[in-house]
């Protein structure tokens, strides 16, 4: 594939301010995370060739999988303790024969593609383009001596946005030298102004706001016009208990005698959520995705199945709202197993725990569940996206 293109994504922050425990890149609004919604705005550009994403440090490894199967999605590299450290990172991943390089936060989800087109064609004609807003509200300053407000003029004020965009060899050199002096801007054009460079300013988007606090979280959520699109799917698996198997359930290993024998590790309950949520999107099933007596799939972690699921709602443009999923069999007893078992799913799917529901039954010695033959697992997901984001949401 011929890179010229590259976007990096920028969604290492822990997202402090928003106040929560779920970094606010992946928060969601209307039905779909910030992360997701800006990935598929960069993907639809057609100046962009690539995109290399930078993922909080303590992301789990399912999170990176998921985002590595997206469309033009290269690299996922781990984001560092500030912004720039982050982009440096993400750096190192660009393809060396990348001409244009564009820097995006992750955190503004209302980007059009045509904003990054037109800041990639600047780019390469100038060097270095930012898009601007000019500031519209009367603009003062505090004079600390005097302890009064001062009215400046606004006309000479502008609010900088991302992407930013800029030729390669002068974003790496702008990188090195401020690594070497020991300086962190505030955003990537000034340091690329503080290593001598000109920058010119592209017109910006009302819309394309950063958000950083609950506030912005909420006008983010009223300017998305789009019908909701609810989507319900129903999933279920069983394997046969057999000894010298380890017994996976939900991503956990369980301490249990026997084990589910399978193509896979056997994990039931992840392969029925897996199901759900590919019929809700109206994709095809596991087996299609992951046929069996492959074997670069044998023994194939199940988590990595439930990721590609993940993968496959960012892809197509759906939001995870909700799951609800039942495991039968006499043993081992599923109780004392639901919180790990949800903790484990929710961290899978980057959501919050309280969107997913584990449970136990039995069948009162019936069937094979009854006998102890195996485990059988059934799972409803809702998923949510907008008719004018994905026209309904077939899958290919």
């Amino acid at each position: 594939m011929s890179v010229g293109t590259v976007v990096i994504v920028v969604a290492g922050g822990s997202g402090r301010r928003m106040g929560g425990d779920i970094p606010k890149q992946f928060l969601s609004v209307g039905g779909r995370s910030l992360l997701d919604r800006t990935l598929s705005s960069v993907s639809a550009s057609s100046r962009v060739d690539a995109i290399v994403l930078a993922l909080p440090a303590e992301a789990a490894p399912e999170t990176g999988d998921a985002y590595r199967g997206l469309p033009k999605v290269i690299a996922v590299v781990k984001g560092g303790a500030e912004r720039h450290d982050s982009v440096r990172n993400a750096l190192a991943a660009v393809p060396p024969e990348a001409s244009i390089i564009l820097v995006h936060d992750a955190v503004r989800p209302f980007a059009t593609p045509g904003l990054f087109d037109r800041c990639a064609e600047q780019a390469l004609l100038h060097g270095a383009a930012v898009p601007v807003i000019p500031i519209r509200d009367t603009v003062k300053t505090w004079d600390k001596a005097a302890g009064t407000l001062v009215t400046r003029d606004r006309s000479g004020f502008l609010r900088a946005q991302t992407p930013q965009g800029f030729r390669a060899g002068i974003l790496r050199e702008a990188y090195a030298l401020a690594a070497r002096e020991g300086r962190a801007g505030t955003d990537d054009a000034s340091l690329v102004e503080a290593a001598g460079h000109a920058v010119v300013g592209i017109p910006g988007e009302d819309a394309n706001i950063k958000i950083t606090l609950p506030e912005e979280l909420r006008m983010a959520a009223g300017l998305l016009s789009g019908v909701p699109d609810f989507r319900v799917g129903l999933g279920g698996d069983a394997h046969r208990l057999v000894p010298e198997r380890e017994l996976w359930l939900g991503g956990v290993r369980v301490d249990y005698p026997m084990g589910l024998l399978g193509h896979s590790d056997g994990d039931v309950l992840l392969h029925a959520v897996a199901d759900a949520i590919y019929g809700a999107m109206g994709d095809r099933d596991i087996g299609f995705h992951f046929p069996p007596g492959r074997e670069e799939t044998l023994g194939i972690s199940s988590r990595s199945i439930l990721a590609h699921a993940r993968g496959r709602m960012a892809a197509l443009g759906f939001g995870f709202l909700g799951l609800d999923a039942v495991v039968v069999c006499e043993a081992p007893r599923i109780a004392p197993l639901a919180d790990a078992l949800r903790a484990s799913i929710a961290g899978i799917l980057a959501v919050p725990g309280d969107r997913v529901s584990v449970k136990g039954k039995t069948t009162e010695g019936m069937g094979f569940e009854g006998r102890g033959e195996g485990i059988s697992a059934w799972a409803v997901a809702l998923l949510q996206g907008t008719r004018s984001e994905n026209g309904g949401g077939a899958a290919g």
